[in-house]
């Protein structure tokens, strides 16, 4: 234990000393204040001006139309609501566009049928969608007027709105999706981060032949729990020095908080969501930094780390996909079967359980599982560190040492 102790107590030293860790450290601290802020940057650099209505901006947008009609029939029906002819035919329109004088215009063929000039094609289809609305409901007007139907009374009853109250016995899945994408980020790339880092140490130990000095004088087993350890406490640490500075940076700004994030956060983060949370991700956290830590293990100079480490990554990253997943279908059969394996419900099963009503017997049952194979792939990591920590020939094949652990 005491070796251990020294190991974990050396690591965590050379990380805290660490410039880079450091100069990474304040500018995450600064970025989580920054964003925490932006509700007061907005009071301060808002404007002053009264906020327009649906119907000013409506009015606005219209001003906006550049037209042109091909008959005077149409001009003289459209422009009480469209406005007049800003060009003559379609060509002058299309010079204009062409010039960049104006961004785009339209070119009105009969009632319901007409072009669209633009320079560019933008994604920003809302000046469109606008005109194409006022457009239609014209022509709806014209037609119900033709076949002798009062357009009035029709739209009352069309836009007859329907009162309801939500009743919501268990939980708002709504009120989580924003917090829960700001946690499984945040673990992502925690583990991301000192998974690497982990693998990089050993595979530059053995590189370095610092290795086999270390194993003389202490146990593989003891360098290996020593650096998980350290790497995941310098973990907690950063993403506890983010937290604080997130809460500090939310309690000077939180006057300025619109009452709907607020509200949500209330909702979304009661205790209990918070220990499942911390409990899976803890357990997750220390899962694949055993294995990055034996795969490190299994090369023998750096430059090798990458393609060692490459397939947990990628099992990681399908991880990633399914709590994104699991935020938009929580109650989806996929997600309720991963949220029960272990590489994958770190994210799956507290994403759940913010966002549904998950029974009591998945969490402990998920939680279970998880402890387990924590357990048995720690066992399974301190196995391959040792059979691959004093290997300097060819490359290890893991096939044969999980065929060799299971002996």
């Amino acid at each position: 234990m005491k070796q251990i102790k020294n190991v974990f107590n050396f690591e965590l030293k050379g990380m805290l000393k660490s410039k880079s860790m450091i100069v990474t450290s304040l500018i995450m601290c600064i970025i989580v204040l920054i964003i925490t802020s932006v509700p007061t940057f907005m009071t301060w650099f808002g404007s002053d001006e009264p906020e327009t209505s649906l119907e000013e901006e409506r009015v606005e947008m219209i001003e906006e139309f550049n037209l042109v009609y091909d008959n005077e029939e149409l001009e003289n029906a459209l422009t009480p609501v469209l406005g007049k002819s800003d060009y003559s035919n379609q060509d002058e329109l299309k010079k204009a566009v062409s010039s960049e004088e104006v961004k785009s215009g339209y070119v009105i063929h009969d009632f319901n049928n007409y072009t669209y000039v633009s320079f560019d094609q933008i994604m920003d289809y809302s000046e469109q969608s606008m005109f194409e609305d006022i457009f239609s409901s014209v022509n709806e007007k014209r037609l119900l007027e033709d076949a002798g139907i009062d357009s009035d009374k029709v739209y009352e009853i069309i836009e007859q709105p329907i009162e309801s109250d939500n009743i919501i016995l268990g939980k708002d899945a709504g009120s989580g999706t924003i917090i829960a994408f700001v946690v499984i980020f945040t673990i992502y790339m925690l583990i991301l981060l000192y998974g690497t880092n982990v693998a990089t140490s050993v595979a530059r130990e053995k590189d370095s032949r610092t290795m086999e000095l270390l194993i003389t004088s202490t146990k593989p087993k003891t360098l290996i729990l020593g650096k998980v350890a350290a790497a995941g406490t310098m973990g907690i640490l950063q993403i506890s020095a983010l937290l604080l500075v997130a809460a500090i940076g939310f309690f000077i700004n939180r006057v300025n908080y619109p009452d709907f994030i607020l509200d949500m956060i209330k909702a979304s983060m009661s205790l209990d969501t918070l220990f499942i949370y911390i409990l899976f991700s803890v357990l997750g956290y220390i899962l694949y930094l055993f294995i990055y830590a034996s795969l490190g293990s299994l090369v023998s100079k750096v430059e090798d780390v990458s393609s060692a480490v490459a397939p947990i990554t990628f099992l990681f990253v399908l991880a990633y996909l399914a709590a994104t997943l699991a935020m938009q279908m929580p109650d989806n059969s996929i997600i309720k079967i991963t949220s029960f394996i272990p590489f994958v419900s770190l994210f799956t099963m507290p994403i759940r359980y913010m966002l549904t009503s998950v029974p009591l017997v998945s969490v402990i049952a998920s939680s279970a599982i998880m402890i387990v194979t924590v357990v048995l792939l720690a066992s399974l990591s301190i196995y391959i560190y040792r059979f691959g920590s004093l290997n300097y020939g060819n490359k290890i094949k893991l096939k044969e040492i999980i065929k060799s652990f299971r002996s």
